[in-house]
C-alpha cells in the first residue's frame, strides 16, 4: 500500500545522511588544516632564525 512512498523516504533519508556528514567533517577539517598550516609556518619561522 505505502511501496510508493519508500524510494522518497530512502533517497530523502541518504540526502540527509550525506548532508551530515558533510557539515560534521567540512569544519574538522578545516580545523585540521589551520592547524597544519601553523605548524608549517612555525616550522620556517624556525628555520629562518637558525639560519641567521
Amino acid at each position: 500500500m505505502f511501496s510508493h512512498e519508500s524510494t522518497p523516504l530512502i533517497l530523502m533519508f541518504v540526502i540527509l545522511l550525506l548532508c551530515t556528514l558533510a557539515a560534521v567533517l567540512h569544519p574538522v577539517h578545516a580545523l585540521f588544516d589551520r592547524v597544519r598550516k601553523c605548524r608549517e609556518s612555525s616550522a620556517e619561522v624556525e628555520k629562518e632564525v637558525d639560519s641567521r
